[in-house]
């Protein structure tokens, strides 16, 4: 079985990540699927807390088993037996912040895709060593090989800039032509 969960940061109203996860897939391997998706150093304390569908917190799974099981043995589909639609993983647990995991339903197995696997995505990715999450203003990504007009529009490049450059190669053709000068035979007669 295949699961989508959608994953969103309680701090921002444009942040998600939406996941296809098998559901053999234990939170381990999804801790560090979703470690390496964010950015995210892998040698912090983690924790998930699974929640209800009445959004009552009922179970806590950590490195080591805290009562209900440990993130290597835990698997989505037992998480599921247990009622727990909602995964809230504390990746800051000094500041209390986690990404919750709200269960959308189930996905189509493809034999063509590594699970677990991001599916969509918005927002940029939080800074896990943060305090709280804080939103860039989105900025376009334009690359001169993608866009000829976004090399060509460049406000930053001035004409001053462009006479610097000149005047490097200018000394940069002093010293050659003095380098074209010496001959190597100077203290032979």
């Amino acid at each position: 079985m295949v699961y989508q969960f959608r994953a969103t940061i309680p701090e921002s109203k444009i942040f998600f990540r939406v996941y296809e996860i098998k559901g053999e897939t234990t939170l381990f391997k999804f801790t560090s699927f979703i470690n390496d998706d964010l950015g995210f150093s892998p040698d912090q304390m983690v924790l998930y807390e699974g929640y209800d569908e009445h959004g009552e917190l009922s179970s806590e799974y950590g490195m080591i088993d805290l009562g209900d099981g440990a993130m290597d043995t835990v698997t989505f589909d037992k998480v599921l037996k247990r009622g727990e639609t909602e995964l809230r993983y504390l990746f800051d647990m000094r500041n209390n912040r986690y990404i919750r995991l709200v269960l959308e339903g189930e996905a189509e197995f493809s034999p063509l895709r590594i699970y677990p696997c991001l599916v969509d995505e918005k927002g940029q990715n939080p800074d896990q060593f943060r305090p709280r999450f804080e939103e860039e203003p989105a900025v376009p990504k334009l690359h001169p090989f993608r866009d000829p007009k976004a090399a060509l529009e460049d406000d930053d490049l001035d004409d001053d800039d462009l006479d610097d450059d000149d005047d490097d190669d200018a000394d940069d053709d002093k010293i050659f032509d003095e380098e074209e000068l010496y001959d190597g035979d100077e203290g032979k007669e």
